[in-house]
């Protein structure tokens, strides 16, 4: 799932996978507010979950792209065991 994450970012910003360094800060891949929710809205539609509403409420807890792919792939697991759950009820 990181990878396919990690390949929408780097879709959307145009450059190579490889120069997404998990270490790297948002503003350090220029990547602003506004392209932050876009991204998040990509991603939600890749996989089929709502993440971007919730990620905001981790905004304090992104210090790094790194961050940003474990709790997205957070966000995702757990809407993903949501559904399960729901659908096996």
């Amino acid at each position: 799932m990181k990878d396919e994450i990690v390949a929408v970012v780097a879709e959307y910003l145009d450059i190579d996978p490889s120069e997404l360094d998990e270490t790297k800060t948002l503003d350090d891949l220029k990547i602003d507010s506004l392209d932050f929710i876009e991204i998040m809205f990509e991603i939600e539609e890749k996989f089929d979950a709502p993440v971007t509403a919730e990620i905001q409420e981790h905004r304090e807890n992104i210090g790094n792209f790194g961050d940003v792919l474990r709790i997205t792939e957070d966000l995702i697991v757990r809407h993903r065991a949501t559904e399960a759950a729901e659908s096996g009820a």
